[in-house]
């Protein structure tokens, strides 16, 4: 075994403890191990050991788990960061993607924010199986993103929708969408003086649907 190389012993026996059967300090002392371990370079290759055992005891964890797995969520989101293969694990997870969308749809206080972190991820590596989720789950998800956006009491969740919204600008029917809806209501988030974080995803919005040839000419009539 390499230097700093967790045992596939030692990830094993942690598993026992994410349960919700398990007291809940011990499960939290896991967890925490977990989470820090979930910032290594070599977490995607935990996760996906033994196929997948510790992803699927994660994500088991958050759909058995009654307190809307918000304390695990933050495990998940580093994993599917920048690997593409635990991010297809996750998103194949259709009863966890579902519970996030709800989250966020809902504006769940305790698991949102960690909900739309994740939904970002996943939108970033498979905007069609994440843009089909959100339509079973929230088929007012576009037009719900931008009121939140232009709504300045909204809180930091909407940002990382915001960035949902960005990613799944890749797919053309969205783009129209946009285009022929939605145009008026995302140009007054342009505030170039202040520059803010949901500024930025105004433009990036507005710059992606440039793609869309037939609306182009239309688009830049309003500016």
């Amino acid at each position: 075994m390499k230097q700093n190389e967790i045992s596939p012993n030692v990830i094993v026996e942690l598993i026992q403890f994410l349960s919700p059967d398990i007291n809940r300090n011990l499960r939290q002392q896991a967890l925490d191990y977990v989470i820090g371990l979930s910032a290594s370079d070599q977490f995607n290759v935990i996760f996906q050991a033994n196929d997948f055992l510790l992803g699927r005891s994660l994500c088991r964890l958050i759909s058995e788990d009654n307190t809307g797995g918000s304390d695990i969520l933050p495990a998940l989101i580093n994993a599917t960061a920048t690997d593409i293969v635990c991010a297809k694990y996750v998103i194949d997870n259709t009863e966890l993607v579902q519970r996030c969308v709800k989250y966020c749809r809902d504006g769940n206080e305790r698991c949102s924010l960690n909900s739309a972190k994740l939904l970002s991820n996943l939108s970033l590596h498979f905007p069609e199986a994440l843009y089909d989720a959100l339509m079973e789950n929230w088929e007012d998800f576009i037009g719900n993103t931008i009121k939140r956006l232009s709504d300045s009491s909204s809180c930091e969740d909407i940002e990382y929708l915001g960035y949902v919204l960005v990613n799944l600008t890749s797919i053309a029917n969205v783009r129209c969408l946009l285009c022929e809806k939605f145009i008026r209501h995302i140009l007054p988030l342009v505030d170039c003086e202040k520059k803010s974080k949901r500024c930025l995803i105004a433009i990036d919005i507005l710059r992606n649907m440039c793609f869309e040839n037939k609306n182009e000419e239309e688009t830049f009539q309003f500016y």
